[in-house]
């Protein structure tokens, strides 16, 4: 398969969207789905445990492509994305983000550029809008994904850091292959993710801001799980590193060594 589909014919795009404790911002992310141009979707709201209104907020959308998943408890995002793919129907899946928000033709420019891939394109993905706490929006320009590498040379770090998961769309059967998220990070899931991918598909950029990326976490936190979930690439992916760059694995392992204490 080419493509989505024969001209005419528009696949069916599971967005899956995880959310904990987020009813103050989740309507907005939910209605800039349902808004999208491309019509042909589904949208699997998965609440991972919340006590605040979610449902509520969920409650009052009336729209028949819309499913709310109710977690009995909060496992983190990793497992929310993973139990919304495992309920999906489409072909294709794109994630959205409880505090962040699609522009109109996000999902018909990124479907577009799927229609004329090749099938060695398993993720189409576009840059971001980041819309700071103070009301601040710079171009977020996602990086350059080359299958087979895990580095960037010149930015001195992974390839795929930078490449937000709610800019992309991507075929199922590839996400299948790849395993899903992994449920033990809580952090830098998406990243560990796209490594395995790139091991065997092709990354297609669409250079223009799809989606506004929303600033809202805690760094403290954010701190804490990105150390935990760097020293886990390490473990992962170590010889691979360090045949595209020693330096990098020494400089990493510097850093784990020192956030650790």
């Amino acid at each position: 398969m080419t493509g989505p589909g024969p001209p005419g014919h528009e696949p069916l795009v599971s967005v899956v969207l995880p959310t904990f404790n987020r009813a103050g911002l989740l309507g907005r992310a939910i209605q800039s789905v349902l808004d999208q141009t491309y019509r042909t979707l589904e949208l699997l709201v998965v609440d991972d445990g919340s006590t605040d209104d979610t449902a509520a907020v969920v409650a009052r959308i009336a729209d028949d492509r819309l499913r709310y998943l109710s977690q009995p408890a909060n496992r983190g995002q990793a497992a929310a994305r993973n139990e919304g793919v495992r309920r999906a129907r489409g072909e294709f899946v794109s994630f959205q983000d409880s505090d962040d928000v699609w522009l109109p033709d996000r999902l018909a420019r990124l479907m577009a550029a799927f229609a004329t891939a090749g099938p060695r394109i398993g993720v189409v993905y576009s840059d971001m809008l980041r819309v700071w706490r103070d009301g601040r929006v710079t171009y977020h320009r996602s990086p350059t994904m080359v299958r087979g590498r895990l580095l960037d040379a010149e930015a001195r770090f992974y390839q795929a850091y930078g490449l937000g998961i709610q800019a992309t769309v991507m075929r199922r059967h590839c996400l299948e292959w790849a395993g899903g998220f992994n449920e033990r990070l809580h952090c830098f899931e998406d990243l560990d993710l796209f490594m395995r991918l790139q091991r065997r598909y092709d990354f297609l950029h669409v250079e223009a801001p799809l989606t506004e990326y929303h600033q809202s976490s805690g760094v403290s936190d954010q701190m804490r799980n990105e150390c935990r979930a760097r020293q886990w690439l390490l473990l992962r992916y170590g010889l691979a590193l360090a045949f595209e760059s020693p330096a990098f694995v020494r400089r990493e392992l510097r850093h784990v060594r020192e956030c650790r204490r």
